[in-house]
């Protein structure tokens, strides 16, 4: 559990500030942190989710994965290690799964505070990924129901604004 714990933040905290071409491999992290922490039909539901949600908005993102990240992309990862060391000192009672699960969902949304359009959709695509892992550590199925219909949100919001932001970027140049 820790191990997948850790490794989801490392690839997070690697994640901040760049586009979605590593959601695919965080998806799987994802899963596999969240599968650890719990069993049954509750862990195949998130992980087959987590994996086919993450692929699929990898394929739909990858058209407008020209950003490079710049020196501001140092900011989201001090931010999220700053909060990571604020919960960890004052969740410890809550214990290592839920304090680690919040921190998943704490580094997205760091990631969605900084950067272009494209960037900020990906932290947000973190952050729903963590509640997801979030159901499967409290076993919670409208948990999960709720972090599903989320993702949903989501997505909506990203095939109808991320196609408009994009042309106003090339009307720019």
């Amino acid at each position: 559990m820790i191990v997948g714990f850790g490794v989801l933040l490392l690839l997070a905290l690697a994640g901040l500030g760049r586009d979605g071409r590593g959601l695919p491999l965080y998806g799987l992290v994802c899963a596999f942190a969240g599968a650890t922490v719990c069993g049954g039909l509750l862990a195949l539901l998130t992980s087959i989710a987590l994996i086919g949600l993450n692929i699929g908005a990898w394929i739909w993102l990858r058209r407008f994965a020209g950003h490079v990240p710049d020196r501001g992309a140092v900011l989201p990862v001090v931010g999220a290690l700053l909060l990571l060391l604020a919960l960890g000192l004052s969740g410890a009672s809550l214990g290592l799964a839920p304090v680690l699960g919040a921190g998943a969902v704490l580094v997205g949304l760091c990631g969605a505070a900084f950067g272009p359009a494209l960037v900020q959709f990906t932290g947000l695509l973190m952050a729903a990924d963590g509640l997801i892992v979030m159901a499967c550590v409290l076993q919670s199925w409208p948990f999960f129901a709720a972090a599903v219909a989320l993702w949903g949100v989501l997505g909506a919001l990203g095939m109808t604004l991320l196609p408009r932001l994009a042309w106003r970027r090339v009307e720019e140049n």
